[in-house]
């Protein structure tokens, strides 16, 4: 058995019901009879978001209460503090009840929370970073065959728990992976790797068997929700191999490393911002290939009656802006003339070994 763990991140459709946290419990257990594994757990789909909404809901209610001479005076009150730790319970909850899981399958897990975990953070509650991992703690529990089961989305900061914002969980991994010279990250989700484009948007986009972490760091900086940008690049800076798995199987849909093989792989981003418009990035994995299409692609959004309100550069691509209503339309049509015409990366022959 190697010496050097997999940390696998399991997100919130993974965890979502208890046949689910069995189901990865025994994905883990199996796992672990190959080599050692840190699972990092995510709070169930949609709980975070109410967490954070409850915590708005009592500040309003609160601050409704005020009067008097109290009307007039600032909040000094460390209510960010206190809203993060109500918030980072949701990875609590399931990071215990997956160390449970694990436990009653006969194997010996144990739960651990940021400061456990010696995860430090620093910066404003509600959007922190990690700052540094002591991962003392850890390495100890691995070479005991126990399997640590960190909540995700938190850090310790002089002495309380800091949330790390949106995504969080997926940088939390990618920092263990390599403050523990992980040999890769791999990540659960319920979708099947990397495509060609957003499924919900493309139907018929292709699957990405492999790619260099640059064109993963394109995608993710251009709004693709596979994981999030600061983890794709943490692992791009320290060349940490990634794979992303689906909720049905063992084997990665999609693997990501340096030296990944990328012959004609594109992709097309897509990201729909609250001003009423959308960015349409197209991505190839070869260096001037997507800017040299921008003329092309943009003669195809004008026929289709699209006229883009701006082009942008973009890593590894031009941007094009529309209307957020035209959003679908626009990347169906970026991704036929980009993708589908030219052929993709999503070749066999681009499979990792």
């Amino acid at each position: 058995m190697s010496c050097r763990p997999v940390v696998v991140k399991l997100g919130g459709d993974a965890l979502a019901s208890p046949e689910r946290i069995a189901a990865e419990a025994h994905r883990l257990a199996r796992l672990s009879a190959r080599e050692p594994v840190v699972a990092v757990a995510s709070a169930r789909r949609g709980v975070t978001d109410h967490l954070l909404g409850l915590a708005a809901e009592v500040r309003r209610a609160a601050s409704s209460g005020i009067s008097g001479d109290r009307a007039g005076r600032p909040n000094r009150a460390p209510s960010g503090a206190e809203a993060d730790r109500a918030v980072a319970t949701g990875e609590v909850v399931t990071a215990s009840l997956l160390a449970l899981a694990l436990n009653q399958i006969g194997v010996e897990a144990v739960s651990l929370d940021a400061r456990e975990a010696g995860i430090l953070g620093s910066g404003r509650f509600g959007g922190a970073r990690i700052h540094s991992i002591a991962g003392d703690r850890l390495e100890r529990l691995l070479k005991r065959g126990v399997i640590p089961v960190v909540t995700g989305f938190q850090g310790w900061k002089r002495g309380r728990v800091a949330t790390l914002g949106r995504g969080g969980t997926d940088t939390s991994a990618v920092a263990l992976a390599v403050a523990l010279r992980a040999t890769r990250a791999a990540f659960v989700k319920d979708a099947d790797g990397l495509r060609t484009a957003d499924p919900k948007l493309v139907t018929d986009g292709l699957p990405i068997s492999a790619a260099p972490h640059r064109f993963l760091s394109a995608l993710t900086a251009a709004g693709a929700k596979i994981v999030h940008v600061d983890a794709a690049r943490l692992a791009e800076q320290h060349g940490l191999r990634l794979s992303f798995h689906s909720l049905q199987s063992d084997e990665p849909a999609t693997s990501v490393f340096r030296e990944a093989p990328f012959a004609h792989l594109r992709a097309v981003a897509t990201l729909v911002l609250e001003n009423g418009i959308a960015e349409i990035t197209a991505i190839s994995a070869e260096p001037g290939d997507a800017a040299a299409a921008t003329e092309s692609l943009r003669d195809a959004l004008i026929a289709a009656g699209i006229p883009p309100r701006d082009i942008q550069p973009a890593a590894n691509g031009p941007r094009f802006i529309v209307a957020a209503a035209d959003s679908v339309a626009a990347t169906r049509i970026v991704h036929a003339a980009f993708v589908q015409r030219h052929g993709t990366g999503a070749a066999p022959a681009l499979r990792a070994s």
